[in-house]
């Protein structure tokens, strides 16, 4: 066996068993003796593997223009890109470098599984950015057919990639006013993903938009039973609610929303602008002021510019309160004090146009639900211990309730759930 069979055989080895350093060291001597594209695509690997990624592009780049059009090569090139440049594009949210990087990377291959790899980074970033031509753009880039339909084992509730890039896709055709095409393309996605809710939300705002209004908030309204379906959908259903004339029903779903909300109020600026314009609608005039001054502070906060359709919402609030000759409130400096007073006003709310029971807990301190006993005489109701208030967990305490919407899991049926419970003073 020669010399240069028993080096490429040790080199190869430790490169399988991903010993990159060793294997990189031992490639770089066949590399100065034999420079042959079978050598040069794997040093270059190896130098990437062991984060070596200034030598790792040199070298690919040298090897590449010996070798154009062996295959390897210019697919490992490619990922020495996407390791040197698109990651960290990614990670610093730096979309004007991802694009740049991402069409040059894929000027060396067509690979599917790198196209589709660099069309699922580019929607990421180009999404949380609100840059849906750029989401669209590269959406149509992909190779659908050969994306994973499989969701990942180690995130719970994640997405497989097709439904990544359909819900992608359909968001963005939405976003920018492709009203149909968004619903035509989210139903598609639905006939291969049926329980993919945002795909189901897409379609139903789309629908919304294309005029047919009632059947959109229908739809809507059925999602909010998903145990996918988060706060927003809510906020959703009461923009619609709102369009159809429904302003108590919309505010109350809004104030709901955001009670159920657990993130920061710099991701609630949509939900304050639509609990605003109802406000002002019901002539809530205290409640409008104190969540345009919190959305101004927050926006402030973030070093965001005020919007104009706050600006519009405040100039009708301003306009209200010199008619009634009414004097603003005064309101906390801070951010953290104003939410108080704005999460009083949502606990109000969700009380607002909804029929409000009395009943009888049935409290088991060890279990994480309970059940009540109703005053008119329907069947026991379901509660969750995390909605009941500290001075309610106990047998026997009266309380007052709202009525939810639900599944009955263990019954496999529609039902209801108590939520905003409240205790009745003994």
């Amino acid at each position: 066996m020669t010399e240069q069979a028993i080096s490429y055989e040790s080199a190869e080895s430790l490169r399988k068993n991903k010993q990159y350093t060793q294997a990189a060291q031992q490639f770089a001597q066949l590399w100065q003796q034999y420079t042959t594209k079978m050598i040069g695509w794997r040093y270059a690997q190896c130098l990437r593997k062991s984060g070596q990624l200034e030598e790792a592009e040199q070298l690919a780049r040298e090897a590449h223009e010996k070798f154009p059009d062996d295959e390897w090569t210019a697919k490992e090139l490619f990922w020495v890109i996407y390791d040197k440049e698109l990651k960290p594009a990614k990670e610093n949210s730096d979309l004007g470098r991802l694009l740049y990087h991402a069409r040059q990377a894929l000027e060396f291959t067509q690979d599917s599984f790198a196209v589709n790899r660099t069309v699922l980074t580019v929607i990421k970033v180009a999404k949380a950015k609100g840059k849906w031509e750029v989401v669209l753009e590269w959406a149509d880039k992909a190779q659908p057919n050969e994306l994973n339909t499989v969701p990942p084992t180690n995130v719970r509730g994640g997405m497989s990639d097709k439904e990544v890039w359909y819900v992608n896709r359909s968001r963005a055709l939405y976003e920018i006013g492709r009203f149909e095409e968004s619903r035509i393309f989210a139903n598609q996605g639905l006939q291969e993903f049926p329980n993919e809710v945002f795909l189901a939300r897409t379609a139903a705002l789309a629908l919304a938009e294309t005029g047919n209004l009632e059947q959109a908030v229908e739809e809507l309204r059925a999602l909010l039973k998903h145990p996918k379906a988060d706060w927003y959908f809510k906020t959703d259903l009461a923009d619609l609610e709102m369009r159809a004339g429904n302003i108590e029903e919309a505010y109350h779903l809004v104030c709901e929303a955001l009670l159920a909300s657990r993130q920061g109020h710099e991701y609630r600026l949509g939900a304050f602008r639509t609990l605003t314009a109802l406000a002002l609608e019901l002539d809530k005039l205290d409640v409008a002021i104190a969540h345009i001054e919190l959305t101004k502070m927050i926006r402030s906060q973030e070093g965001w510019k005020t919007r104009e359709e706050l600006l519009k919402l405040e100039s009708k609030a301003n306009t209200m309160i010199k008619a009634k000759d009414w004097e603003k409130p005064s309101l906390p400096a801070n951010v953290q004090q104003l939410g108080q007073i704005c999460r009083r006003y949502w606990q109000a709310g969700v009380k607002i146009g909804i029929t409000r029971y009395r009943g009888t807990l049935k409290y088991n301190a060890e279990k994480s639900f309970a059940f009540i006993t109703r005053e008119d005489g329907g069947e026991d109701v379901f509660v969750l211990v995390k909605e009941l208030p500290v001075s309610c967990k106990k047998n026997g305490a009266r309380v007052e309730f709202s009525l939810e919407s639900s599944f009955d899991r263990k019954k496999q049926r529609d039902s209801v759930i108590a939520t905003h419970v409240e205790c009745i003073p003994e």
